[in-house]
């Protein structure tokens, strides 16, 4: 016979052995915790936005600044080398000694018995001339020198039984290049009266001329490179 203590015990025992409903997934959960006043509500963050915060860009404008900055340093770095090779250049040119007052007057020395020695000749002995001259001279000047005088000045004074002496009356410096060394010129202006006797022309003839000598300095030595007449 059961008794009601007995009944009540096994009723409990079913309870317990009944099994328990699992939660099915998607189905809702419990409503959460409503916020309570006085306190605030939990910070929500976006992964997008954390992401963007955590690994900025390549290329963003911190970068753009910065490749900026670098091309603006490379910049003024250039233009700082390039004034200082300008300034070297000018301090050289400017520090390069000049012309002397002794070389001018050694230009204008050679100029006045070289014009002479040039200007002046015999038809009888041209050909001695010639070559005597040559070595006053430098090229090109030299060799167009040469080749007038044995194709054009030559044969017209053999023809006329010509003799010229040259006389240069005044001469100076017109302007000047150098410091004095090899390639250094001096160009003289001279006045040179050149009294020209022949068969038909037994009193000299006196010619008037005014030249400018360019005299380039070769060695120690003043040549003449280059003549005109006006």
């Amino acid at each position: 016979m059961t008794s009601s203590a007995d009944l009540r015990r096994h009723q409990a025992d079913g309870r317990d052995a009944r099994p328990r409903r699992r939660r099915v997934a998607g189905s809702r959960r419990a409503p959460e915790r409503p916020v309570r006043a006085g306190e605030s509500a939990p910070e929500v963050r976006d992964p997008a936005a954390t992401e963007a915060a955590d690994h900025p860009r390549a290329g963003g404008p911190g970068k753009r600044a910065q490749r900026h900055t670098l091309t603006s340093r490379g910049a003024a770095a250039i233009t700082a080398t390039l004034a200082l090779a300008l300034l070297t250049t000018v301090l050289a040119y400017s520090l390069r000694s000049a012309l002397t007052e002794a070389d001018r007057t050694a230009a204008v020395g050679s100029a006045r018995t070289t014009l002479e020695t040039v200007l002046s000749y015999a038809s009888t002995d041209f050909d001695t001339h010639v070559a005597e001259v040559l070595p006053l001279l430098t090229n090109p000047f030299k060799d167009e020198f040469g080749q007038v005088a044995r194709t054009d000045i030559g044969p017209l004074a053999v023809e006329n039984d010509a003799t010229v002496l040259a006389k240069v009356h005044e001469a100076g410096v017109m302007d000047a290049t150098g410091d004095g060394g090899a390639g250094s010129v001096v160009r003289v202006m001279a006045f040179v009266n050149q009294a020209t006797t022949s068969t038909a022309q037994q009193t000299p003839a006196i010619d008037q001329n005014r030249v400018i000598a360019t005299m380039t300095k070769v060695g120690d030595r003043w040549l003449l490179s280059g003549l005109e007449a006006y």
